[in-house]
């Protein structure tokens, strides 16, 4: 999908989501202030800045185009292959069964420990495999001790562990214990990038059916300086929201009535994984260590799988020596629930990243709900005032009163509204997308005519190689110029270069040489090289 679909996209995404929102709530105080420019600068902030993300996630099988999401349910997950976990016991242990084939009693013990993984509902293998696991490892098994370690442990006392990053055993031990590892989950985990998510990420209060989930991120309430946070952190570019919903087969419930949810963070290829309080209907992480850990698994699978390296994580409390590894943006205005102990959040690292990975940059700058600027705190530009500095009849050029304003987009590109002198004087409409824009955003084309920055990075123009001036790709030409490389040039440019007679390469043309034949056939008529 191209940038300006995804934009798109995510702008009808928002528009849903606050209608949704407001629709079982009497408190709309701020919902009502919400403007054409806050969802329009907010789509288009989010979606380039997610960008990385986006590429990521988007090779997951179950990734959902139109909800910007990944959507995690038992079709993902499943119970455990134990005819795999077999196969890849027996991989991993080859070189010891293989020492074993002299020592028939060895060579069966190895097998009834084998048999221990791969059999886990038949009593009397199991009998068979703890004495056997007793025998040739005997640190290895203890009761309730989880089953991925106990093979660990046997991996180490019969020498065929072998701890180097990246290593054959390392990454075959990493596919055991993720499949012993693997469940079956009744629910679906929406892990999402889109930001009508984010906005929603607390459900509203005043809410008709009864309130769950609420918090100072409820994007309905205006009293918390944190409810800046939700676009906050929809505009970086590590932030993703884990969640769950009342009724998935009910789409405004995506919206209005989440029943868990956890903003993680990581940056692709870092090898570093943030994951922030959880919150749930009975207010807060209480009694949620267990949904907690499983949707963390189920990510840290997600994005190893998705990297293509081991699922090999150690998770530590992030006040726990580990404070170093997260910062925030200094305009960013969201609760940062993870620095506080009581509220469990963890951080992650990769086994092929313990040593390189690099600290995460958490949040961004919010969006006034009115003029869609930047604001650090509270929904509004004008703070705890609640009311917006910019006014929602003020030209976004010149801040002047005006009756009439004109949609148009800024020098950054994003969507802002002018009066008719300010649109006169510096902005220009696009020859493609045919949208008023700032003359700093547009870049003059060889015909005379201005396209915008956003339509020009959609691949559709290219620069001529002899003038340097800009044209739609339907209006240059394919010559090799006189260094012998490949290029395009305009059609006035085109007049310097003739068709080579042997190849019809249109090629430079050159006084005082042989017409204009190009340099493959140019030396090939001079026996240079051979026909």
């Amino acid at each position: 999908m191209e940038m300006q679909q995804i934009i798109e996209q995510a702008e009808q995404n928002i528009r849903q989501a606050l209608q949704d929102y407001r629709r079982y709530t009497t408190q709309t105080e701020g919902l009502d202030d919400v403007s054409d420019t806050f969802i329009r600068n907010l789509a288009r902030d989010s979606s380039l800045t997610k960008q990385e993300l986006r590429k990521l996630f988007s090779r997951s099988p179950v990734w959902d185009e139109k909800l910007d999401a990944l959507v995690i349910n038992g079709t993902r997950t499943h119970d455990p292959d134990y005819d795999r976990v077999r196969s890849l016991a027996i991989k991993i242990l080859h070189p010891a069964i293989e020492r074993a084939e002299t020592d028939k009693d060895r060579y069966y013990k190895l097998y009834n420990a084998i048999d221990f993984f791969s059999y886990p509902y038949n009593g009397c293998m199991q009998e068979a495999g703890i004495q056997a696991l007793n025998e040739i490892a005997p640190k290895a098994y203890e009761p309730g001790r989880k089953r991925s370690r106990v093979f660990k442990a046997l991996c180490v006392s019969l020498g065929v562990a072998d701890e180097t990053a990246g290593s054959s055993f390392q990454k075959l031990y990493a596919q055991f214990a993720d499949e012993l590892s693997a469940k079956q989950i009744s629910f679906k985990l929406y892990v999402s990038l889109n930001p009508a998510h984010f906005l929603t990420m607390s459900n509203p209060k005043a809410d008709s059916r009864g309130c769950t989930l609420t918090s100072c991120h409820s994007f309905n309430s205006t009293d918390h300086q944190y409810n800046n946070g939700c676009s906050g952190y929809a505009r970086d570019n590590v932030s993703f929201i884990a969640f769950t919903v009342d009724d998935p087969d009910n789409p405004e419930l995506l919206n209005n009535r989440k029943t868990t949810r956890q903003v993680f963070a990581y940056k692709s290829g870092n090898g570093l994984l943030l994951q922030s309080r959880m919150y749930n209907t009975s207010g807060g992480t209480h009694g949620a260590q267990g949904d907690s850990k499983l949707y963390r698994d189920l990510i840290q699978r997600e994005i190893s799988m998705l990297e293509g390296v081991p699922n090999l994580w150690k998770t530590y409390p992030y006040c726990g020596g580990y404070e170093s590894c997260v910062r925030t943006a200094e305009d960013f205005g969201g609760y940062t629930d993870w620095i506080h102990a009581e509220f469990s959040g963890k951080v992650s690292i990769r086994a092929d990243h313990e040593h390189d990975y690099r600290s995460l940059k958490v949040g961004a700058a919010g969006l006034c709900i009115c003029c869609g600027k930047e604001t650090s705190e509270y929904l509004y530009c004008g703070g705890e005032e609640k009311v917006c500095e910019e006014g929602m009849c003020r030209c976004y050029g010149c801040g002047e009163v005006c009756d009439e304003r004109i949609e148009a987009y800024d020098r950054n590109g994003r969507f802002c509204l002018v009066c008719g002198d300010c649109l006169r004087i510096f902005y220009t409409r696009c020859v493609d997308c045919k949208e008023y824009c700032h003359n700093n955003y547009l870049r003059r084309l060889g015909s005379g005519e201005y396209v915008c920055a956003g339509c020009m990075e959609d691949g559709s123009y290219t620069c001529c190689g002899e003038c340097g001036d800009y044209y739609h790709d339907e209006e240059v030409y394919s010559v090799v110029n006189e260094d012998g490389e490949s290029a395009y040039v305009c059609r006035k440019c085109h007049e310097g270069y003739e068709a080579c007679p042997e190849c019809s390469t249109y090629v430079k043309i050159r006084p005082l040489f042989r017409g204009a034949m190009c340099p493959a056939c140019e030396a090939v008529f001079e026996g240079r090289v051979p026909a």
